[in-house]
């Protein structure tokens, strides 16, 4: 059984960061570091799932893909979120990243986006 190719930006999550929609984008180098940082990528989700500060900001700085002073500013703007409205969204990214970058099979995040 082949899987298909991910469409371009079909597992993306957008989520709400300190008042601005912004998109979280997964990569093989998110995925690395987030896996390397936290024991694997299933330890993150539960560690998200368990409100861990830390690993929230390193997965929203990842999945923006930022660095340098930008990077910096994400701690403060997930505590201004607030972490309860980050759990779900980030699940899904997580699930994104340890499925080759795409949704599950079966979800309306399935459809290529340029289709809508």
């Amino acid at each position: 059984m082949t899987k298909s190719k991910a469409a371009l930006g079909a597992g993306n999550v957008e989520i709400e960061l300190d008042g601005e929609t912004v998109t979280l984008r997964p990569s093989l180098q998110a995925a690395q570091t987030i896996s390397r940082q936290a024991g694997g990528i299933s330890s993150a989700l539960s560690a998200v799932g368990r409100f861990e500060f830390d690993t929230i900001v390193t997965v929203v700085t990842l999945g923006l893909g930022l660095t340098g002073n930008d990077a910096k500013e994400v701690p403060g703007r997930v505590y201004r979120t607030g972490l309860s409205d980050l759990i779900a969204p980030l699940s899904i990214y997580l699930a994104n990243i340890a499925n080759g970058g795409r949704p599950a099979a079966g979800g309306e995040e399935d459809q290529d986006p340029r289709s809508e």
